[in-house]
């Protein structure tokens, strides 16, 4: 078996028929090996038994029961404790785990992927995600041929607690975040919940701040999640926003770490504009550190130009939250994410991507700012040409840097769009995709760059199945 932690926790297929050759099939007998193995990394690593507590929380996909009641098992046979919290946002995990006092916090979850996949991704008791290390003793764990999990004694086995009450904790929490100088009451607020973890949560915040809110995609039956996909493409929903007048329309994946925006014209709101306009806004007052703000590769050269013009650094790192939080977490930094929405504010300790979180601090920017519209603040933060497509490939995933084949294309591609042009390409961290970043630093050729990177693209793909 392949290493099994990724960027973003484990991440598979359920059904065993839809699995391409070699893709991880996350069946309830590994979901009870990471239980047991996470179980034994908590015992080794907590004095306290009364400590060895593990706070569960999924999504409303059907196999999320599933995975939980196998993992629940692997770590109450290691003495550890579950609470689960039910259906709830990966960020109400993070909190529930510092809140509670519990030693890690466990999210079942594939976030925007459809319904045959899902996750398990960790949390340490501090909310923020697991170190490495961790993650490797417990893969070590899972993938030892020889390792039979026996259950503790029985005395010292561990228990569970049904809560499903804590997502209102979580609520509280979000509540209590809001930084706005009023309410909402009268801004008008479509939700896109993608039938996912939001879809509760998420309506209850924003109402009780007095918004008037149009929920879509809020009916989680365990089999429609993620499948308007408008966090991914909402241009649907921006009509509707359109449509209807509204203030501004707020688009969650899954999950609910991720959010994607659309403003009172129908523009989109990226990752890279909410970090732009938030930090315009934190800068002035105080709530900037060290003037900066963390981004990936793959960031819009109009954020950097932006922010340079008010004097905030941007620092990139490699692609991946798991990079971003790292570098932020070194330095001090509040304000970081990825052009995705997939954006971390640690201020009013949170400690991790927060997709309600994020609108609520867009919306007290704009409360705050005389009720400047969205598309005024956004307008701040110019888009330069950029090319982002992901396409699929064999789960084998070979080396890019290793094939002269690939390099070849990447150096065609390179001679055509010209060497001020930055070009990112590498596999997801979380599926089984290739994804091309090429973005330029001013108005260029758009046509010509994009063809050439698609091309691009289609042949670097060729190249890897051909080797499957």
């Amino acid at each position: 078996m392949a290493r099994l932690f990724g960027t973003d926790g484990i991440r598979g297929t359920t059904e065993v028929a839809a699995a391409e050759s070699r893709k991880l099939v996350l069946t309830p007998e590994l979901a009870l090996r990471v239980g047991h193995a996470a179980g034994m990394v908590v015992s080794q690593h907590c004095d306290l038994p009364s400590r060895r507590t593990a706070v569960i929380g999924r999504d409303p996909r059907m196999s999320g029961d599933m995975l939980q009641a196998a993992l629940s098992a692997g770590l109450i046979a290691q003495g550890v404790t579950v609470i689960d919290a039910g259906e709830i946002p990966t960020p109400g995990v993070a909190f529930l785990a510092r809140q509670l006092g519990a030693f890690v916090g466990v999210m079942i979850s594939a976030s925007h992927n459809p319904v045959i996949d899902n996750g398990i991704k960790f949390f340490g008791g501090d909310g923020y995600k697991l170190p490495d290390a961790w993650e490797e003793e417990i893969e070590l764990h899972i993938l030892a041929a020889d390792r039979a999990f026996d259950a503790v004694e029985a005395r010292s086995l561990g228990r569970v607690r049904i809560a499903r009450e804590l997502s209102q904790l979580y609520v509280s929490f979000l509540l209590q975040s809001w930084l706005g100088e009023r309410e909402l009451t009268g801004y008008s607020i479509f939700l896109e919940c993608a039938h996912g973890a939001t879809s509760h949560v998420a309506p209850e915040v924003f109402r009780r701040l007095g918004a008037s809110v149009t929920v879509l995609g809020g009916n989680p039956d365990g089999l429609n999640i993620n499948t308007t996909y408008e966090y991914v493409d909402p241009r649907r929903f921006a009509q509707r926003v359109l449509d209807a007048g509204a203030d501004l329309g707020i688009a969650f994946d899954g999950d609910g770490d991720r959010v994607i925006l659309v403003d009172d014209q129908g523009g989109t709101v990226d990752g890279d504009t909410m970090m732009g306009l938030l930090a315009r806004y934190m800068q002035p007052l105080g709530r900037l550190p060290g003037d900066f703000v963390v981004t990936t590769k793959m960031s819009n050269y109009g954020l950097h130009e932006s922010l340079r013009s008010v004097g905030v650094r941007v620092i990139e790192t490699d692609v991946g939250d798991k990079y971003v939080m790292r570098r932020m977490r070194e330095d001090g930094g509040t304000l970081g994410g990825e052009r995705s929405g997939h954006v971390l504010l640690f201020d009013r300790d949170h400690t991790t991507g927060d997709g309600i979180y994020t609108a609520l601090t867009v919306l007290a920017a704009m409360v705050n700012q005389n009720g400047a519209a969205l598309s005024q603040l956004a307008a701040a933060v110019p888009h330069y040409p950029q090319f982002i497509e992901s396409v699929a490939v064999p789960p084998s995933k070979p080396r890019l840097a290793d094939i002269p084949a690939v390099q070849e294309v990447l150096d065609q591609l390179r001679n055509t769009v010209g060497a001020t042009t930055d070009i990112n390409i590498r596999y997801s961290g979380t599926e089984d995709k290739l994804r091309l970043s090429v973005r330029c630093h001013a108005d260029g050729e758009v046509d010509r760059m994009q063809s050439a990177a698609r091309e691009a693209l289609r042949r670097i793909a060729e190249i890897i199945v051909s080797m499957a």
